[in-house]
């Protein structure tokens, strides 16, 4: 088998008669599995571990897409077509995965910033007199009418609006200190 070309041993392998199949395979990966592993070591910021499983991948596609090789064509050009198409999807893969881990620490200073800000906004609340506060946190928090907060104060409409109207300013020039 070793004076076959790679293309008689892709036909044999594709054949699978008598089990030679898996005698031609071995003999496409003695023949190219150093090149290859190289190919990925060098494409693949030169991480053998990652070079290694890529050759297996590679193998691993090639018994699944036996039949769409065409045998007037090259093997070794099909093999690296397949190998260098492997390497561009990882590089999309790693820079989908890079803008994923920046949006991730863009979005987490984006809620460290509003959680720094409520806890603020709540501190501002806090220290405003009770009836100011249950005002602010009826209104804004719990988003109840005008209509529903004079029911609860038993007060007038316009009452409860003055009152929001100083409670309000009073929260605004804490914050703003």
């Amino acid at each position: 088998m070793n004076s076959l070309t790679d293309e008689q041993l892709m036909d044999i392998f594709r054949i699978n008669k008598d089990g030679m199949g898996a005698i031609a395979l071995n003999h496409l990966y003695n023949r190219y599995a150093k090149q290859l592993v190289n190919f990925f070591y060098y494409s693949l910021w030169k991480d053998y571990a990652k070079a290694q499983d890529f050759l297996h991948d590679l193998f691993l596609k090639i018994i699944g897409s036996k039949d769409k090789f065409d045998k007037n064509y090259s093997f070794q050009a099909w093999i690296y077509r397949i190998a260098s198409n492997m390497c561009k999807n990882e590089f999309r893969s790693n820079e989908i995965d890079k803008k994923y881990q920046a949006h991730i620490i863009h979005t987490a200073d984006i809620i460290d910033k509003e959680q720094h800000l409520n806890n603020d906004l709540q501190c501002c609340i806090n220290s405003l007199e009770p009836e100011q506060r249950s005002l602010i946190i009826l209104r804004f928090k719990f988003n109840l009418t005008i209509k529903e907060i004079a029911n609860i104060f038993e007060c007038p409409e316009g009452t409860i609006k003055s009152r929001l109207f100083y409670a309000t300013k009073e929260l605004t020039s804490k914050y703003n200190n």
